[in-house]
């Protein structure tokens, strides 16, 4: 895959699935080869924010708050994404179709992708600039979500994976909030 077709993902039902559909890795390699490495952003730029422009973010926390943050967050982020998992997995279930959970895992890790690489903006010490790409990265992550899990699930009705999106991403916007604060509380405790 290469990547424009990347690029494309959150906007086609077919450049880009056609080839992540054929796929159907392995748990351990969608972990090893998506997660592992996307979910490491978030933290280390935490651990960057909070050594180089922490007082742009109004926080007058110790660098070793700033770490315990980092830790809880990638934890979290590595239980979240099976997590996710399994929600898209029971609501495929729940509307008759069947998806093995290494699929559903990949659609889980795809997804999250857009707000991972959204955490990159943590290097600019503007808020207004790390709230945007936060923005921009689940919107993003809506779309991919939405046209994987047409693609993924080989639904025939894009309703049908408008409401599937829907729903998964409800859950995955408060697993979300969840994670900020995991963030927040040792930094502001």
């Amino acid at each position: 895959m290469n990547v424009l077709q990347v690029v494309k993902l959150p906007f086609s039902f077919r450049d880009g699935w056609n080839e992540v559909s054929a796929v159907h890795p392995s748990v351990w390699k969608t972990l090893l080869l998506i997660v592992a490495p996307f979910s490491l952003i978030p933290p280390l730029m935490l651990l960057y924010a909070g050594n180089h422009h922490a007082a742009s973010y109004l926080i007058d926390a110790a660098p070793a708050r700033w770490q315990t943050a980092a830790e809880l967050f990638l934890i979290a982020e590595l239980l979240t994404v099976p997590l996710m998992g399994l929600v898209i997995q029971a609501r495929a279930h729940k509307r008759g179709g069947t998806l093995a959970f290494k699929d559903a895992f990949l659609l889980a890790a795809l997804s999250a992708v857009p707000m991972w690489l959204s955490a990159l903006a943590l290097a600019s010490s503007e808020p207004w600039v790390v709230a945007g790409a936060a923005l921009f990265g689940l919107f993003v992550a809506a779309n991919m979500l939405y046209h994987g899990s047409f693609r993924i699930l080989k639904m025939s009705n894009p309703l049908e994976a408008q409401e599937l999106s829907y729903q998964v991403f409800s859950v995955g916007a408060l697993a979300w909030v969840m994670l900020c604060s995991l963030v927040a509380i040792p930094l502001i405790a």
